[in-house]
């Protein structure tokens, strides 16, 4: 039996809609230049990526300069400590959480046992780096440059 002979009216319709339309696409993640910048955190998610890795990803939105202010780009950081390959209990003090979470801290470091909560990252101005990410085919080539696109690299340092 085809699939078109089980549907209903109704999501026969849809059915057809979804086979003349196609897929709507999803914003394209933006790309502007390398450098630092003005930004300010505005959102925190705890992921799971590609083999289970757990990872934060922080939201900034670009403050200055003015041609970019707007501009949302995120920041990656693993949650995994690669000696034991499980996620951390305890923050490694070699790990990018940690040294992001310190320069989020205003450059003071936890004292022992101290919580480090990733809510230190929202709402605090922060100097960044924006790198481009260039991905790579199977083979090893870079993608075109319509694959391209800019995230947060690092924080220098907590302006406010």
């Amino acid at each position: 039996m085809l699939v078109a002979e089980r549907l209903s009216t109704q999501q026969l319709h849809e059915f057809a809609q979804m086979q003349d339309d196609g897929f709507e696409a999803d914003d394209s993640r933006p790309l502007i230049p390398e450098g630092f910048y003005k930004v300010r955190g505005i959102k925190r998610e705890k992921v799971y990526l590609h083999n289970r890795t757990p990872k934060l990803i922080v939201t900034f939105k670009i403050t200055s300069p003015a041609q970019y202010e707007g501009t949302e780009l995120f920041m990656a950081i693993n949650l995994i400590d690669t000696k034991t390959g499980k996620e951390f209990k305890k923050v490694p003090s070699g790990s990018k959480y940690y040294e992001q979470w310190v320069i989020a801290n205003g450059n003071i470091k936890p004292s022992r046992e101290d919580r480090m909560s990733p809510l230190i990252f929202i709402s605090g101005y922060f100097e960044a780096y924006v790198r481009i990410v260039k991905p790579k085919f199977k083979d090893g080539t870079f993608k075109p440059e319509a694959f391209h696109y800019s995230i947060i690299d690092y924080l220098k340092d907590r302006i406010q």
